[in-house]
């Protein structure tokens, strides 16, 4: 689907997973700079028309992480618009680049809370992730193989 159609699309997030976090407050030593990496990711079930989305925030100080975190956000499709990002000539599922970011920037939103809620009344409250732009990390559409490999 191009970015110039106009076409609503119908979701619903219908799933949040805490894939992992790690708490590690004793590595932190007061005034010494700290780095965050972050990752995204996609992947699809073309059966159930889901679409997951991760993302990933380890934090680092002295390259040890104290913060790892990773959150998936499942959003489901109805068939229409399913229909809309798939392409089965050639196999593949598409995300335009500006609707991905979309979805990466509601993962990273439920993230952020995730971790506040992990990290509240303790000294890591004070490590949150960045309200940065998260569509800049997603560099052209999202093209997934709507069947897995074997």
């Amino acid at each position: 689907m191009p970015d110039t159609t106009k076409k609503r699309v119908n979701f619903a997030l219908v799933k949040i997973i805490t894939e992992q976090i790690d708490l590690s407050p004793e590595i932190i030593e007061e005034n010494k700079p700290v780095k965050i990496n972050a990752g995204l990711n996609f992947g699809i079930d073309n059966k159930q028309k889901l679409l997951k989305v991760l993302f990933k925030n380890v934090f680092l100080q002295d390259d040890m992480p104290f913060i790892t975190i990773e959150t998936g956000c499942i959003f489901a499709f109805d068939p229409d618009s399913w229909g809309l990002f798939t392409n089965n000539d050639n196999g593949l599922f598409v995300l335009p680049k500006n609707f991905a970011g979309h979805l990466a920037t509601l993962t990273a939103s439920t993230a952020r809370g995730i971790l506040h809620n992990a990290t509240e009344s303790t000294p890591l409250n004070r490590f949150f992730i960045p309200a940065n732009n998260i569509e800049e990390m997603i560099k052209e559409q999202v093209t997934l193989p709507l069947q897995p490999e074997e």
